[in-house]
């Protein structure tokens, strides 16, 4: 939820929630999103420090009786901080946004305030979503927290000690067994993750990484019977209402275990999903977050952050209005080994 100005009579100097209600905005959800892959935490503090429980355990060996016990010891434990990266952005609504003008998709009536209020702020709404959405697969990709200008520079990997378990699929091969590295994938998340509870593993591809593995000689016919009783493209046109398989405008296939999803989307001139490249991510863990920090304004210090903010500034000199927007989050990977890359060859 959001927070923006009232636009009640009484409203000019007071704050209300920015709900679907005010401003008839749904909320756009990326595929990544949709998915469920983060959870989402508000934080009252620019710095996130969350800690890291190794709840590891033993083996016990047999013992003659009366003597010394086996030792156990208490689980391991891990702090970590982050710093929680800003993103703000600004628009104006002037007077030549509405004198002469025509409202947008009907000739017969004027431009209002009030739509383009709702258009700026709509497409402000739609950025914050993308920027989001951008953020969370550059954290499953490349393990790092996005901050394109640096701001904040972290590498899970890094910060956690890990190694980034990278598979290559060898679709060139005609014979290459595809089933066999499929399970070696969930054998790497099942080796790094130890007695984790998931729900379903995913793997988000790349069109070409998907388009090679459904014309792979050793998959094809497996995936021409999947596509007999599932119609995914019929399906990627609409929403066909699953947990999965509500991924609008994507193919989809589940094979040896995995459900692979088929993302070529682009943000902003960014591939979410790098070229002949796809990673598989287990869901239902809570081992990926994302938290939100306060807005960057007086009032609401020490609060618990949302995930948008959105204010109004009519000019005192009655020249303009200011619409003023920020959001300010980090995607955290507690387990990044947990996530396996794959390449194609």
């Amino acid at each position: 939820m959001a927070i923006t100005r009232s636009f009640g009579t009484n409203g000019q100097f007071e704050l209300t929630d920015w709900t679907e209600e005010i401003t008839v905005l749904p909320n756009t959800w990326g595929t990544i999103g949709k998915l469920g892959i983060f959870g989402e935490e508000s934080v009252a503090e620019h710095v996130v420090t969350f800690e890291k429980v190794i709840k590891d355990f033993g083996v016990l060996v047999d013992r003659v009786r009366g003597d010394k016990h086996n030792s156990n010891t208490d689980y391991k434990r891990e702090v970590h901080s982050i710093y929680v990266p800003h993103f703000n952005t600004s628009d104006f609504i002037s007077p030549n946004d509405i004198q002469g003008k025509r409202a947008y998709g009907n000739p017969n009536e004027a431009e209002s305030i009030a739509a383009v209020r709702v258009r700026k702020m709509e497409r402000i709404a739609n950025t914050l979503n993308s920027t989001l959405e951008v953020a969370r697969a550059q954290a499953l990709t490349a393990g790092t927290v996005y901050a394109p200008n640096g701001t904040v520079t972290q590498d899970w990997f890094t910060e956690m000690g890990k190694t980034r378990t990278v598979i290559n699929f060898q679709f060139s091969s005609s014979t290459f067994d595809v089933l066999g590295t499929v399970e070696s994938v969930i054998a790497a998340i099942q080796d790094n993750g130890g007695m984790i509870s998931l729900d379903s593993i995913v793997m988000l591809c790349d069109q070409k990484f998907f388009a090679a593995l459904i014309s792979h000689p050793t998959v094809k016919t497996a995936y021409q019977f999947y596509a007999s009783v599932q119609s995914p493209l019929r399906d990627r046109l609409a929403n066909p209402g699953a947990a999965l398989n509500s991924v609008a405008m994507h193919r989809t296939f589940d094979f040896g275990g995995i459900h692979f999803i088929e993302m070529g989307d682009i943000l902003a001139g960014t591939k979410l999903i790098p070229t002949q490249t796809a990673v598989a991510v287990p869901v239902g863990t809570d081992f990926f977050s994302t938290y939100f920090s306060p807005c960057n304004k007086m009032f609401l210090v020490n609060t618990l952050g949302e995930r948008q903010y959105m204010f109004e500034y009519p000019s005192m000199y009655g020249d303009d209005i200011k619409i003023e927007a920020e959001t300010n989050f980090v995607n955290i990977l507690k387990r990044p080994e947990i996530v396996v890359n794959l390449t194609m060859s």
